[in-house]
């Protein structure tokens, strides 16, 4: 008669460890600490020709790592099926047993997103954006401590980077699900080039992967359309404070990006060698820049310095929260709110001084091009060039300054 759940219960220690049947090859061994351990008999291969072996499944109760009398009879016709299959269940248990003691001892994904964050030599604003991507979007859906293995190809990790880049491609955001896709994989190629995973890269690129974006060109005024724009952040509609409106006109007069604009120190201005000088953090290039001033530029400085030259930052803003400045984002959300959505942005100041400049002021497009801190000419070329051709800049500046204040900029 086969042993029931209250029947084992009932089995009492003896001095030596003993064994009771509980039906179908599957026997409890009795402890003298009163433990009780469920194993299998079994014959492999499923034959005559076969050895007796026996399979360790656990021991008996409830809880973790634990079973019942229906979950070990349940193991039990789970191993047979398996061994009629012609798989040695205890070779198995074994293999898994390398596996899981592998999984524990392979570092997680937050392990290899730290360490990749950690090598990236990108300028600081850029690793940060990388950071942001990885714990706001990546990690919390692969999960930070996911053995970073687990997302090898054969594993199905493919498959969950892609359907992580296809949700983000469902919001709408085509762009930043191939960015995404390209953080990803310089994560992962940080976890294999140390070992931790198997090639290849889970994140790697294709044609298949690549979203259908076309980047749209940021959109920029006419010349002939700056009268009327300077009549407008005059009138001040939108009713932005005046530490907008003049990082406005300083963008104007700078074409600088946002991101290199707005955190600007009073300590960067040389007022004696009239030089604006841009940490190499602030710069897209990852290099220093230069910007000269002129006279209608120190003007807007005068009157920032009235009311915030007692601060760190030229942009000062108390209501700031990340940063003590006004966000990048200030410049382009005011532009909207003027009413030029769609006609211009803060970079497309850039392009108007790069046409304008060549097309009204007659100036080389190199002159203009090494202002915009672009890089100029191939790479052997950018190894041996030095030269900031300051003077033509300066003469530049002062030139573009000059006739924007003749279109309507007041300073």
């Amino acid at each position: 008669m086969a042993l029931t759940d209250s029947g084992l219960k009932a089995l009492l220690p003896k001095e030596k460890k003993y064994r009771v049947s509980v039906g179908d090859a599957l026997y409890v061994l009795v402890y003298p600490n009163g433990g009780k351990y469920f194993v299998w008999k079994y014959r492999f291969p499923p034959n005559r020709s076969g050895q007796f072996r026996d399979y360790q499944i656990g021991p008996y109760g409830k809880g973790p790592g634990k079973w019942t009398l229906k979950q070990a009879k349940d193991e039990v016709i789970r191993l047979d099926q398996l061994r009629k299959a012609g798989e040695d269940p205890r070779l198995l248990k074994s293999e898994s047993k390398k596996e899981l003691i592998k999984q524990a001892t392979t570092p997680s994904l937050i392990k290899a997103a730290e360490g990749f964050l950690d090598r990236s030599k990108s300028k600081p604003s850029t690793v940060k954006d990388y950071r942001n991507m990885l714990f706001n979007q990546v990690l919390p859906v692969l999960g930070p401590d996911t053995p970073v293995n687990r997302l090898e190809w054969s594993n199905g990790g493919r498959q969950q980077v892609l359907s992580l880049k296809e949700s983000i491609e469902e919001r709408g955001s085509l762009y930043q699900s191939d960015k995404c896709l390209m953080v990803m994989r310089g994560m992962f190629d940080y976890a294999i080039d140390r070992g931790w995973m198997q090639p290849p890269n889970p994140a790697m690129g294709s044609k298949q992967a690549k979203s259908k974006h076309k980047p749209k060109p940021n959109p920029s005024l006419e010349w002939g359309q700056l009268p009327k724009f300077f009549e407008d952040l005059e009138r001040n509609e939108p009713g932005a404070s005046l530490v907008t409106l003049l990082a406005v006109k300083v963008l104007v007069m700078t074409f600088l990006r946002g991101g290199s604009l707005t955190p600007a120190r009073w300590e960067e201005f040389d007022l004696k060698k009239d030089l604006w000088t841009i940490p190499a953090d602030r710069m897209k290039t990852g290099r220093e820049h230069q910007v000269p001033l002129t006279d209608p530029f120190k003007d807007v400085l005068k009157k920032l310095r009235s009311f915030n030259g007692d601060q760190e930052f030229v942009f000062f803003s108390p209501r700031g929260r990340t940063f003590q400045h006004i966000h990048r984002d200030s410049l382009n959300n005011h532009l909207k709110n003027m009413g030029y959505k769609g006609l211009t942005t803060a970079h497309g100041f850039r392009h108007l001084a790069l046409t304008a400049g060549q097309e009204v002021l007659k100036v080389d497009h190199e002159i203009i091009q090494r202002q915009m801190a672009h890089t100029f000419g191939d790479k052997i070329r950018g190894s041996y060039d030095k030269s900031q051709m300051m003077e033509e800049r300066r003469d530049f500046m002062v030139a573009w300054s000059d006739a924007l204040v003749e279109q309507g900029l007041i300073t």
